[in-house]
């Protein structure tokens, strides 16, 4: 068990995934249509998410840069199951994760403000809510914050998310996110409410609606390691639920909850009631964003390459947040997707093999196996 870092970023290349942080004053939210300066560091390449694809993820690139010849572009990609026949949706210098909706035609999107003074290598740090619906990319949230971990709710009328306030140091000028706490709005980004209040050193984050339920289950580190609680849905009634555990994801009925372990590294899946049941994913590989399928047979996660995990380890680099030289990449991406049957004894299956870094998978259609 390693102790809770003192922040958290969520930019896979953080992901040993166990650090976290957040919280957030309350400025204005609101809806803005994409813009000619935003137009800059976004490309709509789709008006829809293709039906004929099975799931979607997020792919960093050096190839096909069209917005940029010095720093990856980072693709939203739909794919079929087995991994073939890509085809991308949206372009950008900076999306660091997505969620689809439960109408599967919709996606949730973190990504920068992109304002055409931002430093882009600290500009990930002022991160927002971006809604991509019918070929149009909208913003959801502003202002001096770090939003993150956005999911709809089982109706599709609230967002839950994790935020966090932003600050510069007086002294470095160094900008960092501190006091991560979970709120909720409605879909189109208004009335956003605070739903945990975190002390000094506390975050609560990565909300998840239970399904036929009034009840969050979210992850926090109140109790100085890695925990999931359970809170009514207005933040009241906080509870212990999992221990050396976080960020969860239920099954579509329900009744499973798989869950990374605060190490990190595998995957585990629980029964409804918080009962661990067994390990999904074999001990001493990094896995992180498990999603099920809407059948509840497969679930699809990123796990890290070997090779690039061994890379950093001998150079000394065990801060995940530190930034991963680019050598990393010539040999394999630095994370893939992978897909495994629930079922007992199932055999993990890679679905990528090319380029940056591919994660945080998406499922569109049922099974078709």
């Amino acid at each position: 068990m390693i102790n809770p870092p003192k922040y958290y970023t969520l930019h896979v290349y953080a992901i040993s995934i166990l650090s976290v942080i957040f919280f957030v004053f309350s400025p204005p939210l609101f809806a803005d249509q994409l813009n000619d300066d935003k137009k800059k560091f976004f490309r709509i390449l789709s008006t829809e998410i293709p039906e004929t694809r099975n799931i979607i993820y997020i792919s960093e690139s050096y190839g096909d840069v069209s917005l940029s010849t010095t720093k990856p572009i980072v693709t939203v990609k739909a794919m079929k199951e087995d991994g073939k026949d890509n085809v991308s949706i949206i372009e950008g210098k900076s999306i660091l994760s997505i969620q689809i909706s439960p109408g599967k035609n919709e996606l949730l999107l973190i990504a920068p403000d992109h304002s055409p003074n931002k430093n882009d290598d600290t500009d990930w740090l002022n991160s927002h809510i971006w809604l991509y619906s019918k070929g149009q990319l909208k913003q959801l949230t502003s202002g001096m914050v770090m939003d993150s971990d956005a999911i709809w709710s089982p109706s599709g009328d609230k967002i839950y998310f994790t935020r966090s306030k932003i600050f510069s140091d007086v002294i470095s000028g160094i900008l960092t996110a501190t006091k991560a706490n979970v709120w909720v709005m409605n879909s189109d980004g208004s009335e956003p409410l605070q739903l945990t209040f975190s002390q000094t050193g506390v975050v609560n984050i990565t909300p998840v609606p239970i399904k036929d339920s009034n009840k969050i289950l979210f992850t926090t580190n109140r109790n100085e390691k890695w925990q999931m609680f359970i809170m009514d849905k207005d933040g009241s009634n906080q509870k212990f639920f999992i221990d050396n555990g976080m960020l969860g994801s239920w099954s579509p009925d329900g009744k499973f909850l798989a869950f990374i372990d605060s190490s990190p590294g595998d995957i585990y899946l629980a029964s409804d009631d918080g009962k661990l049941i067994r390990r999904l994913t074999k001990e001493g590989d990094v896995n992180f964003s498990p999603a099920w399928s809407p059948d509840g047979q497969y679930l699809t996660y990123s796990r890290i390459n070997a090779a690039s995990l061994n890379s950093v380890r001998s150079s000394g680099g065990e801060n995940f947040s530190n930034y991963i030289p680019k050598g990393f990449f010539q040999e394999e991406p630095f994370s893939d997707i992978w897909k495994l049957p629930v079922k007992k004894n199932g055999v993990p299956k890679r679905l990528t093999y090319k380029g940056l870094n591919n994660s945080f998978p998406n499922w569109v259609t049922m099974s078709l196996d």
